[in-house]
């Protein structure tokens, strides 16, 4: 008989194998250097590379190229239709252009101007090429400070390009207005440090003000529902949407989002979203909407239960039949993830130039030669008129982003009518954070000068100084790379403390706030190497007295969803070779066939059972199986945050390593990988798999990853 040492962990593997944060606010574009004299200005001196204006045509059913870039140094492709009607467009290398803050950067090469005759914007976006010489920058030149410089009629505006290419000496942009164009090098990174301050505080500020996924989720829940009933009146929708968020119930909905269980806030709606449409459509479009419902026995059971409580006037029993009957869990799933792609997409948008311009000329006003723009101050409609291509692509994105969630659930792609009510709404969520950004200012401008604060401290103590930072901080970062590593940590950092706020007041211990010294010393032991994060637990612990990671107490009971993949297979020729006849291995004698072909396990998933008891704050005994086998007992130890388990069986060794993690909705998670070693004679094979469990944090956790707002 064959060993089943391989089998007998197997229970434990095999087996089941083979089965506002802060928004910042100016009067002036991010990163305008300020109001400086004209006597304090530097003149851009270069020689032309474009003797005469290049002219040619845009029109409807041509792209139109203009200049060489090895001739010219610059060129500008503008794609068919970018114009209402055809439009003589030149590109010139001007005569001279307004001078440049000196301190700020250096310039490369000529600048250029392109007309179009008039200011306007365009349909589609054009591309701007200009052409470097790589050879005249340093070898070990940072390429990632190249801007190009645009006149907005004031002052020069620095633009991150679409692509640096080093090879061929080649920066490309994108625009939608025509004006004066440059090539620049950022010397200065204050300039860089404002401009990331802006997007990070634009970021803050949008997911604060759309905070209320709940209202998107609900929504798209009452759309679905009705979209299933075949109900297509929108006024229906309106009522049944308008009626549920004023309901008093709503409240918990809300709270369910805010602490992070999506699920049960997604119940809850469809639930109430039923009663809704129980009550408020009317008896005819309802009861033929209930026909449509019937795609099995348990729907059609249903549907006549909701269809008899809502004749009776009994809304409440007729809403749970359609609550968890009709709107079921697939639905309510595909409606929660559309509403978080759209809200993420109305946040990706506003990282865009061009939608921070329209902010600008909408906040006060512009006379055509800022991007473009000829509106008055606070006409929304007129700039979101003259956005124009921009406008199309924030819209088509947004149809897009739902239809692509649509088709992965199974759905059919948006009607015309129900694109058109996207479109709409993509131009009224911009209506809103305009006029909200316009009346936050002053308190916006307040939470970027603590952002200032946080990255002069880290400046002070050389994080971004490639030989004086910490090891642990990537060296192939650039400037922007670092910002958005360290900007990440402080967050977390607040997170654990518990400490939503930054302060200046160092050496202090606050309720509310925690010093910028404090969370620099955090970060320089976070970053400080392989056992960083065991220096930055301590720190907390010794500093504030908090516990980085979960009390095992908190650990204790099943983990659900627990799932295992087998991920290698690593076993010596010599031990493949089939045992021979007559010699069959017993339990009493160690031995394995390995002679099938166990590569074909790697990639194979299954369920697995896990269960914790502690016995103490140290360790315990964990409930492990997997597939069909049976659970095993399993000692194991936890310390920072990790939980080891070891067992051996016959000839055969296993070790499992599950790193403890939490996530803002209040989720533990265990992850990493188990590893079984087997030895013998001829040598030694290894079965290597990964590992993952959930199960809900409790309410009355404190650990640092408790959802405190």
């Amino acid at each position: 008989m064959k060993s089943r040492v391989l089998f007998g962990i197997a229970g434990i593997l095999a087996a089941a194998v083979i089965a506002g944060w802060f928004f910042f606010l100016r009067t002036k574009p991010a990163s305008a250097p300020g109001e400086a004299k004209k006597s304090d200005l530097t003149a851009w001196t270069y020689e032309k590379n474009i003797a005469e204006p290049i002219t040619g045509t845009s029109s409807g059913d041509k792209d139109l190229v203009l200049g060489d870039l090895n001739a010219n140094k610059a060129s500008i492709q503008v794609p068919k239709g970018s114009f209402d009607a055809e439009r003589s467009l030149s590109l010139a290398n001007p005569e001279q252009v307004p001078g440049y803050v000196g301190t700020e950067i250096d310039t490369i090469g000529a600048p250029i101007e392109i007309s179009a005759g008039q200011p306007s914007r365009l349909n589609e976006q054009a591309t701007v090429s200009f052409r470097f010489d790589p050879a005249m920058l340093p070898v070990d030149q940072d390429l990632s400070e190249l801007r190009v410089a645009y006149y907005d009629g004031t002052k020069w505006e620095y633009i991150k390009p679409i692509s640096i290419d080093k090879e061929k000496g080649l920066v490309t942009f994108g625009t939608y207005h025509f004006s004066l164009f440059g090539l620049t090098k950022i010397k200065d990174d204050t300039v860089i440090t404002e401009k990331w301050i802006h997007s990070q505080t634009v970021d803050g500020q949008i997911r604060d003000g759309l905070n209320n996924v709940s209202d998107e989720v609900s929504g798209k829940i009452v759309d679905l529902m009705l979209q299933k009933m075949g109900i297509s009146d929108e006024s229906v929708k309106g009522k049944v949407l308008g009626e549920l968020l004023k309901n008093d119930a709503y409240k918990e909905i809300h709270d369910s989002y805010t602490s992070g269980d999506m699920t049960d806030m997604s119940q809850k709606i469809a639930v109430l979203a039923g009663s809704k449409i129980a009550e408020l459509v009317p008896e005819s479009a309802w009861q033929e909407g209930l026909k449509n419902l019937t795609e099995g026995t348990d729907t059609v059971e249903a549907v006549s239960k909701a269809a008899g409580y809502a004749a009776e006037g009994q809304y409440k029993d007729a809403a749970k039949i359609i609550g968890e009957k009709i709107a079921d869990q697939f639905l309510i799933t595909t409606a929660g993830k559309i509403a978080v792609e759209v809200v993420q997409g109305k946040i990706d948008s506003w990282k865009n130039d061009e939608v921070e311009a329209a902010y600008y000329a909408f906040q006060k006003g512009a006379n055509a030669t800022f991007y473009g723009y000829n509106v008055d101050a606070g006409d929304f409609n007129s700039v979101w008129d003259q956005m124009r291509g921009i406008r199309r692509q924030l819209e088509l994105e947004a149809v897009n982003r739902e239809n692509d969630v649509r088709s992965e659930a199974g759905l059919p792609p948006l009607s015309d009518r129900q694109a058109d009510i996207v479109r709409d709404s993509v131009k009224e969520s911009y209506r809103k954070q305009f006029a909200l950004r316009a009346e936050k200012e002053k308190a916006f401008e307040e939470e970027a000068a603590r952002l200032r604060l946080l990255v002069d401290a880290y400046k002070k103590a050389d994080f971004f100084d490639s030989t004086l930072g910490p090891v642990g901080l990537d060296k192939g970062f650039d400037y922007e790379n670092k910002l958005d590593v360290l900007y990440h940590f402080a967050q977390k950092m607040m997170k654990d403390t518990g400490r939503f706020q930054l302060s200046d007041k160092n050496g202090l211990l606050m309720d509310k706030a925690v010093a910028v010294d404090d969370v620099v010393q955090g970060a320089r032991m976070w970053f400080s190497g392989p056992d960083g994060k065991k220096q930055y637990a301590k720190f907390l612990k010794d500093r504030f007295g908090i516990d980085l990671f979960p009390a095992l107490k908190d650990l204790a009971g099943p983990w659900p969803n627990g799932k295992m993949k087998i991920t290698d297979v690593i076993v010596p020729e010599a031990m493949k070779e089939k045992p021979k006849e007559g010699r069959a291995s017993s339990e009493s004698e160690p031995g394995c066939d390995f002679s099938m072909d166990l590569s074909q396990l790697i990639g194979k998933e299954m369920p697995v059972s896990l269960s914790l008891t502690p016995q103490g704050d140290s360790g315990g005994t964990m409930t492990f199986g997997s597939g069909d086998s049976d659970p095993k007992e399993i000692p194991f130890t936890y310390a920072d945050g990790i939980i080891t388990a070891n067992v051996s069986e016959k000839g055969a060794t296993g070790v499992m390593t599950l790193t403890i993690s939490a996530d803002d909705n209040g989720t533990y998670s265990a992850s990493g990988p188990f590893i079984i070693t087997y030895r013998n004679d001829k040598g030694e094979a290894k079965i290597v798999a990964s590992i993952k469990a959930s199960k809900p944090a409790p309410k009355t956790a404190k650990d640092g990853a408790s959802d405190k707002k």
